[in-house]
């Protein structure tokens, strides 16, 4: 959606061919930045790839994640746990932290969760590194205001995507979930996308620190019963 909009967009991934792959797709001055956002020592580097290139940094979208499966407190190592943390909390600090250090103005972008904003069961990782991601957005918009740097995020909700298949067992879940989304159905990630462009775009100049739900309604709701069902749930 960015390089739709007319920006060159640099594709960062842990593996080279992959961006590089992503980056040709997209077209245009598009490039790759591989590097693992979870390596201080490797942050620094992947924004140095775009400043080097003689591009300013105007936009970071904090999208590398990793998703893992719902795992009950008791069958939850260590170690899978920080892993989770590293990528989907640590990594958007430290590109944070670098891409701040170069940024004259834009925007950062922070991809949450709406599972960072309620409770889902057995989400001791994935859940407790996206609320994290929401608080860091907060912080770090009430700090880089000043600079003319906003920060928001965006918090998908069920989006059909290779992350969701980590998540869910089978399509018996992915039907049991799509009826809790008032909207019927499971989104998109050119719905996500398009939420991202709006917050790096000039249209969003007065919005900063804001968490924005792309979850068909799934946080709105309340009720008992299928969210979907027609004529609505009974109270």
């Amino acid at each position: 959606m960015l390089a739709e909009a007319g920006a060159t967009v640099a594709v960062n991934d842990l593996d080279a061919v992959p961006a590089e792959e992503a980056a040709a797709q997209l077209g245009g001055d598009c490039f790759a930045v591989p590097g693992n956002v979870t390596s201080e020592a490797a942050a620094h580097p992947i924004v140095a790839g775009v400043v080097d290139r003689g591009h300013d940094l105007d936009f970071l979208v904090n999208n590398a994640g990793v998703a893992a499966p719902l795992v009950p407190l008791a069958d939850l190592s260590s170690e899978d746990w920080q892993h989770v943390i590293d990528v989907n909390l640590k990594g958007a600090f430290l590109m944070s932290q670098a891409a701040a250090a170069v940024m004259r103005g834009g925007c950062i972008v922070n991809v949450a969760s709406v599972a960072g904003l309620v409770g889902f069961p057995a989400s001791h990782a994935y859940g407790v590194s996206k609320a994290a991601v929401v608080m860091l957005t907060k912080t770090l918009a009430t700090e880089l205001a000043r600079r003319r740097v906003r920060v928001n995020a965006v918090a998908p909700g069920l989006i059909e995507a290779p992350m969701l298949d980590v998540m869910i067992r089978n399509s018996e879940d992915s039907d049991a979930l799509a009826a809790r989304i008032p909207m019927g159905r499971l989104g998109s990630a050119e719905e996500v996308g398009r939420v991202v462009a709006f917050l790096c775009s000039d249209s969003a100049s007065y919005i900063t620190g804001a968490v924005l739900p792309v979850d068909g309604g799934w946080q709105a709701f309340g009720a008992a019963g299928p969210a979907s069902r027609p004529g609505g749930p009974s109270c």
